[in-house]
């Protein structure tokens, strides 16, 4: 698989994005309390990137907590065609961008703003005394919604 650069990873998020496919790059709220793999989600706990993409209709995150093999294969295969990347269905597994597993997307673990929330201990950007900071506001750029959704959360923080 083809290391992507940040530009170009800003870029397939907002294809993604617009194309209704969400990425797999997601958190718990910060009030929900720890859940045991395989467990459901709680209908109050909206699933939003640390970088404020809204994460709920992920193919990636759904097919690993309902553990569908097919629907993997089927995203490995759309995604594939659609970023011009060989993304294998072993490659689509995501407990989330927050989680400790080992089961996160292949771009998450080197995702910059990942790295730097996780290292800040925060759920969000938007509580982030940085916000916003140079390599979120390059990525909100070219992805309004996800600014949009960190703006509502920093006004009701």
């Amino acid at each position: 698989m083809k290391t992507q650069t940040r530009k170009e990873f800003c870029q397939t998020c907002l294809k993604m994005t617009l194309a209704g496919l969400g990425i797999p790059l997601l958190f718990r709220s910060a009030k929900s309390a720890p859940r045991q793999e395989g467990q459901a989600k709680k209908p109050e706990e909206k699933m939003v990137a640390y970088c404020g993409i809204s994460c709920g209709e992920c193919p990636a995150y759904l097919a690993t907590q309902k553990n569908d093999d097919a629907m993997r294969a089927e995203t490995a295969k759309k995604w594939s065609e659609q970023f011009k990347s060989e993304i294998k269905p072993q490659d689509i597994n995501c407990d989330g961008c927050p989680s400790d597993s080992e089961r996160i997307f292949n771009y998450c673990r080197i995702c910059e703003i990942r790295k730097c929330a996780r290292e800040k201990k925060i759920a969000s950007c938007a509580y982030c005394a940085d916000y916003p900071c140079q390599k979120l506001s390059a990525f909100l750029a070219q992805v309004p919604e996800a600014k949009a959704t960190l703006e509502k959360i920093r006004k009701n923080k």
